[in-house]
């Protein structure tokens, strides 16, 4: 009996085992279809396959719903709660032969929050807000209702560009919502379809907002997909009364429809004598594609001209002459009407069918395809991709996934990606413990200006870098490194400043290289490193020791000469007591004479010898000024003789007058000469020097050197394009204005510099005098941010106390700053909004109106406009037509937003340039307009070229 109810349950086993084979093997061929948050393999929904991404990504975490669902890929989710710009799922090749460069895909995410999410919404609406990106382009921005038990499904048709596909997902800000997903599916798509054919031929995306089955009667079908749709689009099915619904059994002939739409959508019918299909919330300014599917499926529509009507969008009829689907097809036979359509200013699209003359039968619509089109953009070249990924290998950063630079905003945050060249500008891993040897690879990206490697426990040699011609910072301090220091690092001759301090590296130092910086051509720090030696005198010295390690080898050393060192500590104690009483005494003998230094001290550097030692007072504060060796040095005659006896007067600032001047190296340079009246000129020559010859980026003005004879002076790179205000506002701004284009990239290029001060120096620094006028221009447009006279760094303001005065220029200084004395770098958001009213609207910060003379700031005249939708009477007349107005009203919500009240709404910097470089995206994809699609062999023409100027959302 036992032996029988095993062979029983053997055989059901068996039965079941074949079934679920069976099943599973009958999944068509390319689809891939994951299981986020699952940790389980199995077949369920279907026949299609699912596959738990625990092999996929190790980041995230695996959330299991509360919920009841009939689905079980929505019983699970993975949240990405991490801080990376972005959490890839990256589909190769090995896993769907299907991935090839050129093949077309859809690409479908699922998503539940559920009753219980794992976290609550950050902002007050209580909607989770997060992005997702399909290789280098963002695809949607998602909006979920907190606590929502709704299946979201976002569908997105994109083209492989290489031999695999990464979808990703991304938190709106720095400091929105984790992204989190339920399920992810691709599934391959022919190359004849009209979509992938339009695909092909002008470089588009297109997001689905829906596949809509209409006239479905309350008995169903219900959501149709796989395996009735062999490509498994999604169609949802909407319900009608069954007056309104045409039903058969029929089969429909769709081998004629390049579409390949499902038999199910076509076996139903919406009739009624009018009616409308309307769309709202769409993207205004973006081209939307419709298709609509018919098929005269009424058996008593039997001749041409008994069903005709016309399709219209916003009153704009979508074809030149009537639809009558039976005269082009016959009866139960598929037909399309395709058209490219745009949202009314509301970001709306009402479709209209009404009967046409004497038509006996209504209009009628079986079902609808409706995409939103993207210019897609091409991924990071794989030259570059792939040094980057040995370096991930290399450095034990794998967890970094999908395209290291695109979308711009979402590349690997420790990269810098060039914007116009394809190439990686800077390498930031400062402090990331990351282990490993410096990565040979380096060396392959040609484009680096900035190596930052510090703090990382790495070992072994430095390695060949000689190829790095642009390489501007390479700080490879505070790590284990061995070995001699390669000599061919003195051939980057662009090399401005080394940093190699607390090391394990020995041997001698390259001549070359201390020479460069004797010459005060190069930054270059070495200390700390016990075996590393240096000619002195014709011996070799070891370097100083700083690294605890060193200084750990010396007390070891030193431990036989405990007796000595008590004493010495004895005599300085002694000496101290002496010091601190002569102190005292001379203390008390120069309060006498206070007055009188004081103000010989303000009106230039060299202050009349009162006595012997107050010059000495002064050169002591320039020595802890000025760091030794790391600028040039300049004599009063070599300034005389730069500025032709200072001939060229560029301008005049806080600190002094400007002059052009051109260095016996032919270099030109603008020299900022201190002013004798100027009651600031010291403090501000101590605070520019001591920041400036630290800080190096690409969209921060040079500081090359400087000199104390006669004047206080500071020597600057020549920015020869002037300043963004000379541009706008100075005599060449009405004869040659600047594009629309050109001041969004000057916007771009000075939100980096700025992001760089707040966040890439450490301590941060706030500039405090962000304006049109403090932005210059070099010979190719690239913007630099200068002045830094007036800046301070968090360190002096580390107690957050008052300042003992508000600095800023007028119209560009933060009101709340105004009121508190509190320094954040907040007031530069503000101010760097000013100047973005500046360029939108080609006035000065503040103006006076007409015929009332009143002054009135440009941020109170150019918000009243906005809020009320109007912004023609605010945008430079300078531009006329040649700007997208998309791209402009996005400069201005950036804008509104730098200046918000209180501070503590406005963006970080990252955030403004991240919405900065989307609005120039809109920009150019505006510019490519007008363009036809290619014949692609269909009989329904499209009754509106197809453009390409698609909108950012």
């Amino acid at each position: 009996m036992a032996s029988d109810s095993i062979s029983i349950f053997l055989s059901i086993v068996t039965v079941q085992f074949m079934l679920l084979w069976s099943i599973g093997s009958s999944q068509k061929p390319g689809f891939t279809s994951i299981d986020c948050g699952s940790s389980y393999r199995s077949t369920y929904y279907e026949g299609i396959e699912w596959i738990s991404d625990s092999s996929l990504t190790s980041q995230g975490t695996s959330v299991t719903l509360s919920d009841t669902v009939s689905n079980q890929v929505l019983a699970t989710m993975r949240v990405f709660n991490g801080s990376q710009s972005k959490y890839c799922y990256s589909i190769t090749n090995s896993m769907n032969s299907y991935i090839v460069p050129k093949a077309f895909f859809l690409v479908r995410v699922s998503i539940k929050a559920g009753t219980n999410p794992p976290f609550t919404p950050r902002n007050n609406d209580g909607m989770f807000r997060f992005k997702m990106i399909v290789d280098a382009d963002e695809w949607q921005d998602v909006q979920i209702p907190y606590r929502d038990t709704h299946w979201w499904t976002y569908d997105v048709y994109m083209r492989a560009q290489r031999n695999s596909i990464d979808v990703c997902f991304a938190r709106e800000s720095p400091d929105g919502d984790a992204p989190f997903v339920s399920g992810l599916e691709l599934r391959p798509l022919p190359d004849t379809l009209t979509t992938t054919a339009l695909m092909n031929a002008t470089g588009l995306i297109f997001i689905c907002l829906g596949h809509s089955n209409y006239g479905v009667p309350s008995s169903g079908p219900s959501d149709v997909r796989y395996p009735d749709d062999t490509l498994d689009r999604y169609w949802i099915s909407f319900n009608a009364s069954t007056s309104n619904v045409i039903t058969t059994e029929e089969t429909i002939n769709t081998l004629n429809n390049w579409d390949q739409p499902p038999q199910k959508i076509l076996q139903s019918t919406y009739t009624g004598t009018s009616f409308t299909s309307t769309w709202t919330g769409l993207e205004v300014g973006s081209k939307h594609y419709v298709q609509f599917y018919f098929a005269e499926i009424d058996p008593l529509v039997t001749a041409s001209g008994m069903r005709v009507f016309n399709i219209s969008a916003n009153g704009k009829n979508l074809t030149s002459t009537p639809t009558d689907v039976f005269s082009e097809v016959g009866a139960n036979t598929a037909y399309s009407v395709r058209a490219v359509v745009d949202p009314d200013e509301t970001g709306a699209i009402i479709f209209s069918f009404n009967p046409v003359g004497n038509s006996t039968f209504s209009p009628f619509l079986a079902a609808a395809e409706f995409f939103n089109t993207r210019l897609s953009n091409a991924l990071t070249p794989s030259t570059i991709v792939d040094v980057v990924e040995s370096i991930k290998s290399t450095l034990g950063l794998s967890n970094y996934t999908g395209d290291p630079c695109l979308p711009a905003g979402y590349g690997y945050n420790w990269l810098n990606c060039s914007k116009d060249n394809p190439g990686i500008a800077a390498i930031s891993l400062s402090n990331y413990q990351t282990g490993g040897k410096i990565p040979t690879e380096l060396n392959q990206l040609t484009t680096l200006t900035d190596i930052y490697l510090d703090g990382n426990n790495l070992q072994g040699d430095i390695p060949d870098l000689s190829s790095l011609g642009s390489l501007v910072v390479l700080n490879l301090s505070n790590n284990k490194l061995s070995g001699s220091i390669p000599s061919s690092l003195a051939s980057l001759t662009n090399l401005k400043a080394l940093y190699l301090q607390n090391n394990n590296l020995s041997g001698k130092i390259p001549d070359a290289l201390l020479r460069r910086r004797n010459a005060s051509l190069l930054t270059f720090e070495y200390s700390g490193n016990p075996s590393l030696c240096q000619p002195n005198g014709g011996e070799c010295t070891p370097s100083p020791s700083s690294s605890p390690q060193a200084q750990a080898n010396d007390s070891n050393r030193k431990k036989n000469n405990i007796a000595l060192i008590v004493g010495i500590i004895i005599g300085c104690f002694m000496l101290v007591i002496g010091v601190s009483a002569a102190g005292i005494c001379l203390l008390c003998y120069c309060r006498t004479k206070k007055s009188n230094l004081q103000n010989k001290a303000t009106d230039s550097y060299r202050v009349p010898p009162v006595d012997g030692g107050h010059i000495e007072v002064q050169e002591v504060m320039l020595e802890r000024v000025i760091p030794n060796g790391q600028l040039q040095q300049f004599s009063s005659e070599q300034i005389k003789a730069a500025t032709n006896n200072f001939c060229i007067k560029l301008g005049e600032g806080g600190f002094g007058s400007v002059y052009r001047g051109s260095l016996e190296d032919k270099r030109q340079v603008a020299i900022k000469v201190s002013s004798r009246s100027s009651h600031q000129g010291l403090k501000e020559f101590m605070n520019e020097v001591d920041l400036l010859s630290r800080v190096h980026h690409r969209n921060l003005v040079d500081l090359i050197g400087y000199s104390n004879e006669d004047n206080l002076v500071l020597v600057y790179e020549f920015m020869p394009s002037g300043s963004l205000f000379d541009c706008l506002h100075g005599p060449r701004s009405k004869s040659s204005p600047l594009s629309w284009e050109t001041r969004l990239r000057i916007m771009i290029d000075a939100a980096q510099g700025l992001h760089y001060l707040h966040e890439g120096c450490k301590p941060e620094i706030i500039h405090r005098d962000i304006k049109s006028s403090n932005i210059l221009m070099n010979d190719k447009m690239e913007a630099k941010l200068a002045d830094f006279g007036i800046s301070r760094n968090k360190l002096m303001n580390a107690t957050e106390a008052a300042p003992t005065m508000v600095m800023g220029s007028k119209g560009y200084v933060d009101p709340e700053y105004i009121s508190s004395l509190k320094l954040t770098e907040k007031i530069d958001v503000y101010s760097f909004g000013v100047v973005l009213f500046e360029v939108v609207c080609g006035r000065r910060s503040t103006f006076y109106t007409l015929p009332s003379r009143q002054e009135i700031r440009i941020v109170d005249w150019a918000r009243s406009s906005i809020l009320r939708g109007v912004i023609d009477d605010i945008v430079d007349p300078s531009l006329g037509e040649h700007y997208d107005v998309d791209s402009v009203w996005k400069v201005l919500e950036v804008a509104l937003a730098c200046v918000e009240m209180p501070s503590l709404k406005r963006p970080r910097m990252i955030q403004v340039y991240q919405d900065l470089q989307e609005a120039l995206d809109v920009q150019h994809r505006s510019k490519n307009m007008d363009v036809d699609p290619p014949y692609t062999g269909y009989t329904t023409e499209m009754s509106t070229s197809f453009f390409t100027n698609v909108a950012v959302r």
